[in-house]
């Protein structure tokens, strides 16, 4: 589309359009276009996204070292779920996520770890604009069910999932913390049922929570350090 040849109507509802999502403002005195709020939000995002991919990546491949399979690190935007890092697992059978990767926030280790710790009105709105899809085999798609799920997971700060997404995969995530105790990512683990076990899965339970502590505190040390 070439904006220079575009009608005067269609260009002006094209540039209102812009402004309504923040990507443009219209100065009140001059009435020259300038750029919105948005663009800067998106380039403050990807800036800190840019960081706790850095951070992550090294604690990301010593936990697919120690438990052997893919590990991901996800965060929350417009209320999904996005893969924003991966490390492959080297077994020919694995579970794979690709970079980018959009999910809904009920379904999953990775998902529902990042949904437990929104705000109670946040979850209504989700699940009112989203609903609860069966998506596989355990899928929760009642809300009081998915309610409770996201309590314990609350409690004891970490999620789990047997075949929730995908048939035949398995995942455990925990929350990874800003400096006010927020979680703004969730890293876990997901593997195939094959190798699952009840001992394996606390193993890497304790696995996922040493690395987002790891993660947490290099974390908040860059932020530290940029400020001063």
């Amino acid at each position: 589309m070439d904006i220079c040849t575009m009608p005067k109507i269609s260009l002006h509802r094209f540039l209102v359009s812009l402004e309504s999502h923040g990507v443009l403002r219209r100065d009140r005195l001059n009435k020259r276009w300038r750029l919105g709020y948005r663009l800067f939000a998106w380039g403050c995002l990807a800036t800190e996204t840019t960081q706790l991919i850095h951070i992550s990546k090294p604690c990301m491949q010593e936990l697919t070292k120690f438990t052997e399979e893919t590990s991901i690190l996800t965060a929350w935007q417009n209320h999904e779920v996005v893969c924003i890092e991966k490390v492959e697992s080297s077994h020919p059978v694995r579970m794979t996520l690709d970079v980018g990767t959009r999910r809904l926030p009920h379904a999953g280790a990775s998902s529902k770890i990042l949904m437990a710790y929104l705000p109670h009105e946040e979850i209504q709105d989700v699940i009112r604009e989203r609903g609860l899809p069966k998506l596989c085999v355990n899928t929760i798609t009642d809300p009081d069910k998915l309610m409770a799920e996201l309590i314990k997971i609350r409690e004891h700060e970490y999620a789990e999932s047997y075949q929730e997404t995908d048939q035949g995969a398995w995942g455990v995530a925990t929350p990874i913390r800003d400096r006010s105790r927020a979680v703004v990512a969730g890293i876990g683990v997901a593997g195939p049922i094959s190798r699952f076990n009840k001992e394996r899965a606390e193993q890497y339970r304790e696995y996922c929570r040493n690395a987002s502590l790891q993660i947490t505190t290099l974390l908040n040390k860059g932020i530290e350090a940029s400020m001063s």
